[in-house]
């Protein structure tokens, strides 16, 4: 058993499909909101099995695990609040905006001041865009498990074509885990928006772990930061209201496919950047 659970494809897709589809099931009668959790489950499970339960040493990769897990949750308990839901969804820009800061900061504080503030910058406005827009997603699930799809995968890709094997493990894990709650939606209705949505938390599950993913990978592998900007467009276009009185399952594929170009085309730029730079060497 411990030789299959050794095997990545085991530890990035079917552990974390597993999961997230089992939790899922569990879920069924509970307000939509909480369906996020599955998400949450199947990352954790992947991280479980790739990097073990310690979070010693506390590496950048263990920090990205602990505010991907941890700020979902913070977003399901402001669902629950009395708060309106931008003021519940700038709580957690800010929170992401500050774990992102403290992932980068041993290499921040080596750099020249401009340089970092410059650096640090851009990288928080990318977290910050992509946190808004799949918060907004949020509001009609089938376009945001198109959208995480494609965006989680294109991440993984990217990473590991930037030598970041650890960071496309993650991400194409997080990709299985909405793969799992997204099969189980797709055979039970409630991929509708309003109250058949699983809520910000939902929405954070998938854009805080790819945003922490996608920036780190910029700083502490290959990946070009040419190509966040590419990567932060994918989600925006599966927002064309196109297909929007479709069933279900098309909006996936439709939302998937408008996020494919510009996800296709950070791939390409990292393939470009980073087989260049493996070149020079």
């Amino acid at each position: 058993m411990e030789s299959f659970l050794a095997q990545p494809p085991v530890q990035s897709a079917l552990a974390p499909f597993v999961a997230s589809l089992v939790l899922a099931v569990a879920l069924l009668r509970a307000p939509a909101r909480w369906q996020g959790l599955a998400i949450v489950a199947g990352l954790l499970l992947a991280v479980l099995l790739i990097l073990g339960p310690a979070l010693t040493p506390l590496t950048s990769t263990r920090k990205i695990v602990v505010a991907s897990l941890g700020l979902p949750l913070l977003a399901m308990a402001l669902d629950l609040s009395p708060l309106r839901w931008r003021t519940g969804v700038g709580i957690v820009v800010f929170a992401a905006v500050l774990a992102l800061l403290w992932v980068l900061w041993p290499v921040l504080m080596r750099g020249a001041p401009g340089e970092d503030v410059l650096l640090g910058g851009g990288l928080a406005l990318y977290v910050a865009a992509l946190l808004m827009v799949f918060a907004r997603l949020g509001q009609c699930c089938a376009r945001l498990a198109g959208a995480a799809l494609g965006v989680a995968v294109a991440t993984g890709v990217a990473a590991v074509l930037a030598a970041s094997a650890l960071y496309g493990q993650l991400a194409f894990a997080l990709a299985a885990a909405v793969g799992g709650l997204t099969a189980l939606r797709l055979w039970r209705p409630g991929l509708e928006g309003g109250a058949g949505c699983f809520g910000l938390g939902g929405a954070m599950a998938v854009a805080v772990p790819l945003a922490l993913l996608g920036a780190s990978a910029s700083v502490y592998a290959r990946l070009p930061v040419m190509a966040l900007p590419l990567l932060a467009l994918s989600p925006l276009l599966a927002l064309a209201p196109l297909a929007t009185q479709r069933p279900a399952w098309l909006r996936v594929v439709v939302a998937g496919l408008l996020s494919l170009a510009p996800s296709a085309g950070a791939v390409y730029l990292t393939w470009q950047v980073a087989g260049a730079g493996a070149a020079g060497y």
